[in-house]
């Protein structure tokens, strides 16, 4: 059963700081409740664009207005043109100009004949799940929600669903037994974008599918060993997640896609509450680029990021907003602004 958890009013304080709006924009509308038409919220959306680390993002395009290379939106990562595009949708900068032109750039050269998105790298053409879920998902944010192409990229989700529900990467290039939790939760992000009204009958049964492979582990544990985690990486919590995974990034997105209420939930619940600090605030575990050292899987040298948000260890405002955002769902949230 749902327990109230109260956010404190120094905390609420703090997450709506006119400092950072793109934070503030998301406390005004999915904590406090507030219409997107309320002159609050559409005051302190208009001042994103002017947010100094979304300047700093732009900052890092060429003369000509995109982020190079001009051969493929995907490497190197995470500077090239997929990265900071999903970045800027999660922090909900209004869509201009020079962001349409990236993402028809993207379009381009990335989708496949079968709507699904490519990597397009080393001569590959595969579809990937985690880039067609991320991408569509940041597509349906620009507002491409009725482009012919996008609407070819979701019906072909259900498409590439393995037998236990979930989506691979992996497959068809390996033989793989089961999906990947870090594929599965992209797709199920790009579903959790598309109004629920217009969820078609194919839609509704592969999000049921998607959600079940997740619940069916607790959203971070493994059903053939114990009900140990997956992998430790996923109990900790990161900002940005781009194609990665973690315990809070499965919640939120399950919450959105209304399966808060389910008792698998709970697990991932208590671990996020017992990660709370005692002023009422989340910090920022990782952001799978500095917390991989050297000779560790995912390691690469040199490799550059445009822009790192917060400081590992210490008090995040994403990281909490993103707690809060998951609390709410699930009904564990008592706020007031008095």
């Amino acid at each position: 059963m749902p327990q109230n958890h109260s956010m404190n009013q120094k905390t609420l304080s703090w997450l709506l700081e006119p400092r950072d709006p793109p934070i503030r924009f998301h406390t005004l509308v999915d904590i406090l409740g507030k219409s997107l038409d309320s002159p609050e919220v559409v005051q302190t959306r208009e001042l994103i664009s002017k947010y100094g680390p979304v300047r700093r993002i732009f900052r890092a395009q060429t003369a000509e207005g995109y982020w190079s290379p001009s051969s493929t939106c995907y490497e190197p990562k995470w500077t090239a043109a997929v990265w900071p595009l999903i970045l800027l949708g999660e922090i909900a900068v209004p869509p201009d100009a020079n962001i349409r032109r990236e993402c028809e750039r993207f379009l381009l050269i990335h989708q496949l004949e079968n709507g699904a998105f490519a990597c397009s790298i080393r001569g590959r053409r595969d579809a990937e799940p985690c880039l067609t879920g991320n991408m569509i998902r940041t597509l349906l944010v620009f507002g491409y929600e009725g482009d012919a192409r996008v609407r070819k990229a979701i019906s072909w989700m259900p498409k590439d669903q393995q037998d236990d529900g979930g989506w691979n990467c992996d497959y068809p290039l390996r033989k793989v037994k089961h999906g990947s939790f870090m594929s599965t939760i992209e797709m199920l992000w790009a579903y959790s974008e598309i109004p629920r009204q217009k969820w078609t009958r194919s839609m509704k049964h592969s999000i049921e599918r998607g959600v079940e492979f997740l619940l069916m582990h607790h959203l971070y544990k493994s059903d053939h060993h114990n009900w140990r985690p997956t992998k430790p990486q996923f109990m900790l919590l990161h900002f940005p997640m781009y194609y990665y995974y973690d315990v809070l990034h499965g919640l939120r997105v399950l919450a959105k896609l209304g399966y808060a209420g389910d008792e698998r939930c709970r697990d991932a619940l208590h671990l996020i509450l017992s990660k709370r600090t005692p002023d009422g605030r989340w910090l920022l575990e990782g952001d799978w680029f500095r917390e991989v050292k050297e000779g560790e899987l995912g390691y690469r040298k040199g490799r550059k990021t445009i822009l790192d948000i917060d400081e590992i260890g210490k008090p995040s405002k994403w990281i909490t907003l993103n707690c809060f955002r998951a609390l709410a769902s699930t009904g564990d949230l008592q706020v007031s602004e008095k």
